[in-house]
């Protein structure tokens, strides 16, 4: 076994005091991850939210003056830790890289992962580095990689070109990120000049070792790369390569730590939505008691709502593209996919004992769904929109069943509380239909929600399990997530083979995602059957797709 030693500095802030401070820490770079307790848990103890970054402007980058680190990403630090540990709140910085944050991560070496982290279907399940899974919140910022640079090499890259007079093209790209992960599937590995941040691909520039760097909006403008000293010529490439919906990351296996960062966020989407500002903190409404009666208080307290957040941070960098603005529930939609990463990572089979292990011995799904019992308003739309649900349950079926549909038992609740208490006591798998609010996520522990595939009422319905089983958990998301994904890459039911073949949960179920289509279309697919050939899709229900729309939407409280 080789051990290599290395040497991490980490930064460390109070609120009330922002002096550096800096410690070196020994780590063996093949340690097996260890058993950590809750961070709610160890924070009563610790009392300080480490958080872990790397330097990007307008993220986290020292400030010219003060020499101390701020941005959007330090401000989302600063939330969390507010919402967890008062308005007296200490953070700590723990510097990593696209190669080694997950490793970091599932070692305890931080609590929060907030560098620039795309949302993928193998990192949420098996990641490759670190051999496990890891929770993503909602997405606090969404863009795409294009390339940048000498605008010869530019374009040469926008045209996917590395011949002729594009022989000489040298890429620059960050290992352990998505931008390496399609630009190795675009060009001859010749071509790639690797780096470890963004900071030595921009010196590369600057050295003339590179000529094309990757970015975003927020990464690349000519603005940062002038910062950085290069007088050359620059141009800014005209074609988006990836989606990359950046999410703040937790381990698996924490899901009351998981939520409160979920719900800091949300609290400061819905605090720009409302017009409230760090100044006007303690009008918002508090709706739970979970970790301190005025959490959400002390975090828009500490950094203000997201717009004052992009305000101060992002938008002297680039304008606040609309696709990052806070959708009005009416003129465009927010179903949108997320990519699916490296699905052909082959991961464990279902796990002894789990519900996926469990649902194949037993030979059918079970799946609980909230019926309109004789005292309520039993309108059409309602009644059409549990059909929808239980159209999710027959995509869950055909994925572990292979290609059938019908293996489900549904099982019919007419009040929440029972559904969810047959969740918890494993009389259902999957309960189909549940509302995503902030009482659920808190007053109910140890859920796991969908991505939101419904709106109505404001309200936004999901498929729920239980956390306990994360890969379960996993899985729902992720053929939920590709009923969205179909529709945006035109794959019907018709050319179902058109979806990737996954390995992440074993290669006994690598058709799960093609399997789902197969046997219940893709999302428009699926209304249209349930809605009518007709139906119109309207608002919240509508897909994203470029040129995109607002997709920030804060869920109820």
């Amino acid at each position: 076994i080789g051990v290599a030693v290395g040497l991490a500095i980490s930064f460390s802030r109070t609120s009330d005091n922002d002096d550096i401070s800096v410690a070196v820490d020994a780590a063996d770079a093949e340690a097996v991850a260890p058993v950590l307790p809750p961070v709610l848990e160890a924070l009563q103890e610790r009392k300080v939210l480490r958080c872990g970054i790397y330097d990007r402007r307008g993220f986290s980058f020292p400030n010219d003056e003060t020499n101390e680190r701020e941005g959007f990403e330090i401000d989302l630090c600063k939330a969390v830790a507010a919402a967890a540990l008062g308005r007296s709140y200490s953070y700590e910085l723990v510097p990593t890289t696209g190669a080694n944050r997950f490793e970091k991560h599932a070692n305890g070496e931080f609590d929060v992962l907030i560098s620039g982290t795309t949302h993928t279907f193998d990192r949420d399940v098996h990641e490759s580095s670190s051999g496990m899974g890891f929770s993503f919140s909602t997405p606090y910022l969404y863009g795409g990689m294009t390339f940048n640079g000498v605008p010869e090499f530019v374009k040469c890259a926008d045209d996917l070109s590395a011949v002729g007079d594009c022989a000489g093209i040298l890429i620059c790209s960050i290992l352990g990120t998505t931008w390496y992960d399609t630009t190795k599937e675009l060009f001859p590995a010749s071509n790639i000049v690797l780096t470890k941040d963004q900071g030595e691909s921009i010196q590369n520039l600057i050295d003339g070792k590179c000529n094309v760097i990757q970015g975003e909006q927020y990464e690349a403008p000519e603005v940062v790369v002038r910062g950085f000293g290069y007088d050359g010529p620059y141009g800014q490439g005209k074609t988006s390569f990836t989606k990359d919906p950046l999410a703040m990351v937790t381990r698996d296996g924490d899901p009351e730590f998981a939520a409160l960062v979920e719900w800091v966020l949300q609290t400061l989407m819905l605090a720009e939505k409302e017009n409230i500002t760090m100044m006007t903190a303690d009008t918002f409404a508090e709706s739970v008691e979970f970790f301190g009666k005025e959490m959400f208080q002390n975090a828009l307290a500490a950094v203000g709502n997201y717009g004052e957040m992009y305000t101060r941070h992002l938008a002297p960098i680039s304008p606040r593209l609309e696709i990052n603005e806070i959708n009005d529930g009416e003129t465009t939609g927010l179903l949108y996919s997320h990519p699916l990463g490296k699905v052909d990572t082959v991961g464990p089979g279902p796990i002894n004992g789990g519900v996926i292990e469990r649902i194949l011995q037993r030979g059918f799904l079970r799946c609980g769904i909230h019926i309109l019992n004789a005292t309520q308003d039993a309108t059409s739309d309602k009644n059409e929109r549990v059909e929808l649900d239980m159209e999710f349950c027959r995509a869950l079926s055909a994925s572990v069943f292979q290609r059938t549909p019908d293996n489900v038992s549904f099982q019919s609740y007419s009040d929440d509380d029972d559904i969810y208490l047959a969740l918890k006591n494993g009389d259902i798998d999957v309960y189909a239909g549940g509302a995503v609010d902030v009482g659920s996520d808190f007053l109910l522990p140890g859920l796991s929600f969908s991505n939101p595939y419904f709106h109505e009422g404001g309200k936004a319905f999901a498929l729920v399990t239980q956390e306990a089983d994360e890969q379960w958990a996993d899985f729902v998301y992720w053929v939920t997530m590709a009923t969205i994904y179909a529709e945006e890459n035109g794959i019907t039911q018709n050319t179902s083979n058109e979806m990737p073949l996954v390995n992440l949960f074993g290669t006994g179920l690598e058709r799960l995602l093609r399997d789902a289509i197969l046997a219940v279309g893709n999302y428009d697919e699926m209304y249209r059957r349930v809605f009518g050939q007709n139906a119109t899709r309207v608002g919240l229900n509508k897909l994203n797709a470029s040129p995109f729309g607002p997709q920030h939407y804060p869920l109820p409280f």
